[in-house]
């Protein structure tokens, strides 16, 4: 065919493909544009729901974690003047200790003594982690991050009364501690300085903190340990015949104790408005974040009357004044660590005892009982021929309410003390690998 000289009316026909095409082309368009139209004027009831930011942290049905404390560089950092570097490199030593322990969990000292391993708006940078007060890194920040990378949980461990380590006075406090700013919330007892927590203000710092790391950090959970109103410290005369020495809180008694007949009743609510004021701290800041506190194992020896173990020890009740029972009866904790440092044939505390008593504290209750663990007593205290802390995690499965274990320290974990790494990993792996019945 010659398509030069094509008629009109074939021309036609072969023009009305294109026509149609060119007419579906623009309903197309005007649909759309239609649509975007609507889409601009569309209510925000209609609108799609935005995905939420997924939450780091872990589920974790059984914690197996370490304490791992900063205070005198215990365990981190091993000197107070690394680089950002070799401080990275020693918090992933940590992770992949704890990682390879077979552990899912860090509970990390963040705040020593009344200072930071963190930025912080109200404490400053702690002297175990620098001596010229610049933060070199945020240790909890990469840390948290680490941690949730390898699917692992991180609380944060917090000292809370504790301002000094070492001899000192209010005055040689730096300026940038909170604590010099408190003029009758500070208390010297044995050389050192405390909060002292009969000061309202003193607790409200406290909490000021707990609120501060709650903001900043996702977090697993904040515990408290057991560091309260201070251990019972002794001065010697000439003679060497010791005195105990007196906690000198008696202007906060006078100012805020009339309704106590005795001071200690005094003391140990406070405790309680801290554990309690802490507590709904941290709910009214991220309801997600757990807090817990780590008390010393015996609450009260048994009187056959008082409730207390049957035991033969130091007392937190009246000691310390921290009256754990009433945290737990009032709801103040999502879990309590008893530190249960005592070997299963102890015969003035048994562990076999003392994990029961606590067991039975949290009964019917919705607080968490995880136990603290003294793997550092692998170091003869324990006789590692008698895998003593195999036998301890094997009675916890004897236990209702258990929810799983804290070792500290993290050093014991390292240096692999005594093997009671290697032991720590094997339980678990039998256990894990222990067909169900």
């Amino acid at each position: 065919m010659n398509y030069k000289y094509k008629s009109r009316r074939h021309r036609r026909k072969e023009s009305l493909p294109f026509v149609l095409m060119g007419l579906l082309a623009a309903a197309i368009i005007f649909t759309f544009g239609a649509f975007l139209i609507m889409q601009a004027f569309k209510s925000p009831e209609d609108a799609p729901d935005t995905p939420e930011t997924v939450d780091p942290r872990p589920e974790i049905t059984e914690t197996r974690g370490v304490f791992v404390p900063t205070v005198y560089n215990l365990s981190f950092p091993s000197r107070a003047d690394l680089t950002e570097s070799e401080l990275k490199a020693e918090l992933d030593e940590i992770v992949r200790v704890t990682r390879s322990a077979g552990l899912n969990s860090i509970f990390f000292q963040v705040r020593p003594s009344c200072d930071a391993l963190y930025r912080s708006e109200t404490f400053p940078v702690s002297s175990v982690l620098a001596t010229d007060g610049e933060l070199p890194l945020d240790c909890l920040a990469y840390l948290t991050e680490k941690c949730h990378a390898e699917g692992m949980a991180i609380h944060a461990w917090v000292n809370p009364l504790r301002v000094s380590t070492g001899n000192m006075t209010v005055d040689e406090l730096s300026d940038e501690s909170p604590a010099k700013n408190l003029a009758n919330g500070v208390v010297s007892y044995g050389g050192k300085l405390y909060l002292d927590p009969g000061d309202p203000a003193a607790r409200e710092l406290i909490c000021k903190g707990v609120k501060e790391l709650c903001e900043n950090y996702v977090l697993d959970g904040i515990v408290f340990d057991d560091y309260f109103y201070p251990y019972t410290a002794y001065e010697a005369d000439e003679n060497g015949v010791k005195t105990a020495l007196v906690f000198a809180d008696e202007a906060t008694y006078a100012a805020f104790g009339a309704d106590y007949e005795e001071i200690g009743d005094f003391r140990r609510d406070n405790i309680n408005k801290l554990i309690k004021s802490a507590y709904e701290t941290v709910k009214a800041t991220d309801e997600k974040c757990k807090f817990g506190v780590s008390p010393f194992g015996i609450w009260k020896n048994s009187d056959g009357e008082n409730g207390g173990s049957y035991t033969k020890g130091y007392e937190s009740y009246s000691e310390i004044f921290c009256d754990t029972l009433a945290w737990i009866e009032g709801g103040y904790v999502d879990y309590v660590a008893p530190q249960i440092y005592w070997a299963c044939d102890s015969l003035s505390a048994s562990y076999k005892v003392l994990s029961k008593w606590w067991d039975a504290a949290v009964l019917d209750t919705d607080v968490e009982l995880m136990i603290a663990h003294a793997a550092y007593k692998y170091d003869g205290t324990f006789d590692a021929s008698k895998k003593e802390m195999t036998n301890q995690l094997t009675l916890t499965e004897e236990l209702s309410n258990y929810s799983g274990s804290i070792f500290y320290s993290y050093n014991a974990l390292r240096d692999n003390l005594d093997g009671i790494t290697k032991e720590i990993s094997n339980y678990y792996i039998t256990k894990d690998t222990k067909p169900e019945e």
